[in-house]
């Protein structure tokens, strides 16, 4: 029997080259909400990091964005193995930066990108791993 998916498969809509909002998708997807309760965190002055860590913060969850090294996960990383992230790489459809949803150590799970453009996913260097978790109690 197949296992319930624990993410939501939300399509990014805009898709202006290194300006979409695969970022805003990829993390309304994790968080299990529809695009328009996410904010576009490329839009915010602040930057998108700070950005993903406050509107997180406000929903109880945590942004723990990670370097790759060699587009791996550094040794002390390693409590981030299975766990659903944003994985930050290069589109496949031209020279910018694109992410997906993948789990930290496998490949992607979901490309926001909708369609057939989306099959394959992300092109090395894979730069970072931000992954989203619920805060403890």
């Amino acid at each position: 029997m197949a296992s319930e998916k624990d993410y939501d498969e939300v399509q990014q809509t805009i898709f202006t080259a290194g300006a979409g909002n695969a970022l805003q998708a990829a993390v309304a997807s994790i968080v299990r909400r529809p695009l328009d309760e996410v904010p576009n965190f490329l839009e915010d002055p602040a930057g998108y990091d700070k950005a993903c860590q406050t509107w997180l913060a406000a929903q109880r969850m945590t942004w723990r964005k990670i370097s790759l090294e060699d587009g791996r996960l550094p040794r002390d990383a390693v409590t981030c193995v299975g766990k659903l992230c944003v994985l930050r790489g290069t589109s496949p459809r031209g020279d910018h930066g694109h992410v997906v949803v993948a789990r930290a150590c496998e490949t992607g799970l979901h490309d926001p990108y909708p369609g057939e453009l989306a099959a394959d996913m992300l092109k090395p260097p894979f730069v970072w791993a931000a992954v989203i978790e619920a805060e403890s109690a």
